[in-house]
């Protein structure tokens, strides 16, 4: 099944669930916790998850929100610093500039990258805002709701705090330490799957043997290795170089040319294919495969969804976790319109202004700096075709 038709199952799956909704009635089921009177979104509210984010937040000592104040800061000058500097580069050398693009499932974001993004985005948005809650829980302002939202193929946790009590009765430290949070729960959970990263080989070697050869998931039609190599192969040598890794395949490669003899071992058989021509670069051969390293299951290890491939998409899963762990919790802190990084400037500034008129003065060049190097820095991104995945 093709992307594009997964993803026309789940939003007809969505209007069966819309039209039904309808019938029971929208008010019956808001009654029960439940919103479904949009198309493709549901959400779920539940009075137990405010409990236990409010005991469990009235645990959380003053200082560790305190810190994420700081680590707020810094944030929010890293990513101003990061993207004023990547949106110059669009101009004095594009080749460098980093691309800047909206996650929009299917357009921005397609085939295995959109999978390992829909359950960083879940990650990310669960951790972000149950750390609101701690921080609201903390410092007294009342959760009104809470639970779990499914708009289309994302989904995620969500908490509302009371409006009137943070913007009426909160002090700018309070209100501060609330905004920050999200941020820093990110930034925190990031730490953690860097620490996985770091040491994912060691983790791995539990149930897995070191990386022994080039493991094949996709085969090209029509190219060299299409009737010669097919989809599970392992190719441990090249023209009797040993192949330990997807990488040494990659190295091999670039010092091949069109119309060569390759000598093709893996472990079950030896094949010969003549290489073609790469797109990319006419002057180096050609295979027509996509793989990954092969990490072998250990013994009594073979239960493991995917086997070799396992290894792949777990570290693929890590890697982009980590990337909109990260940039979420950047971006979160610029001080633009909607995102907290704004309020939190601006109650920072309250706490030295009292004249709102002047903190407003203030703010407003910010914010359109801000949204001139975000908004430009995406529309010159689609421009130039950077960052699709």
């Amino acid at each position: 099944m093709d992307q594009l038709t997964l993803l026309l199952y789940i939003a007809l799956i969505y209007i069966v669930i819309y039209v039904v909704a309808q019938l029971i009635g929208f008010e019956r089921l808001s009654e029960r916790g439940i919103e479904a009177s949009t198309p493709l979104f549901i959400l779920f509210k539940t009075e137990r998850l405010n409990s236990i984010l409010t005991r469990a937040g009235k645990r959380v000592p003053h200082v560790i929100f305190n810190i994420g104040i700081f680590v707020a800061f810094g944030g929010m000058i890293f990513g101003f610093y990061m993207l004023g500097v990547n949106f110059i580069n669009f101009f004095v050398k594009p080749s460098s500039a980093g691309g800047v693009v909206p996650i929009i499932p299917g357009v921005t974001i397609t085939g295995l990258p959109l999978l390992y993004i829909i359950i960083a985005l879940a990650i990310t948005l669960i951790t972000h805002e149950f750390a609101h809650g701690l921080a609201s829980a903390r410092d007294g302002i009342t959760i009104k709701s809470s639970g779990l939202l499914f708009f289309y193929v994302l989904f995620g946790g969500f908490v509302e705090p009371d409006e009137e009590e943070f913007e009426n009765k909160a002090t700018p430290r309070e209100r501060m330490r609330l905004l920050a949070a999200g941020s820093w729960a990110n930034l925190i959970t990031a730490f953690i799957v860097f620490l996985l990263i770091s040491n994912f080989a060691a983790i791995m070697s539990v149930g897995f043997n070191p990386p022994s050869g080039a493991y094949i998931y996709e085969v090209m039609d029509g190219s060299p290795a299409d009737g010669n190599l097919v989809v599970g192969d392992v190719i441990v040598a090249l023209n009797g170089t040993p192949i330990d890794g997807w990488s040494d395949i990659h190295q091999y490669m670039a010092n091949t040319t069109p119309g060569a003899l390759l000598i093709i071992d893996t472990t079950t058989r030896q094949v010969n294919v003549t290489l073609g021509t790469n797109q990319m670069n006419s002057s180096i051969g050609y295979i027509g495969i996509i793989g990954v390293d092969y990490w072998e299951p250990k013994p009594g290890w073979e239960w493991i969804p995917g086997g070799p491939m396992f290894a792949f998409h777990a570290a693929m899963l890590l890697q982009w976790t980590f990337i909109i762990l990260f940039s979420v919790a950047i971006f979160n802190l610029l001080p633009i319109p909607m995102l907290d990084g704004d309020k939190l400037l601006s109650n920072a500034l309250s706490l030295r202004i009292k004249d709102e008129k002047k903190i407003q003065m203030i703010m407003w060049p910010i914010r359109i700096i801000a949204l001139i190097i975000v908004l430009g820095s995406m529309i010159l991104s689609l421009i130039m075709g950077k960052g699709l995945f």
